[in-house]
């Protein structure tokens, strides 16, 4: 079945096969930059929260023995 398959027809198979690729791995890697923007909006929300509490010790560190 192949060998019924022109030369131009299988490059071309080819590179419809590899952009396929490309695009996915570009979705994969914008998934992943996103999960980290959220992770550092949430670590930078848990640093705000320690800093507004109010049991927070000279030295940075919450007073957990209020």
């Amino acid at each position: 079945m192949v060998g019924s398959v022109g030369g131009a027809g299988v490059a071309g198979l080819a590179t419809a096969l590899m952009k396929e690729k490309t695009t996915v791995q570009d979705v994969e890697v914008s998934l992943v930059k996103k999960a980290q923007d959220i992770e550092k909006v949430k670590g930078e929300s848990a640093l705000k929260l320690i800093d507004s509490a109010s049991g927070v010790t000279g030295s940075g560190h919450v007073d957990v023995h209020v």
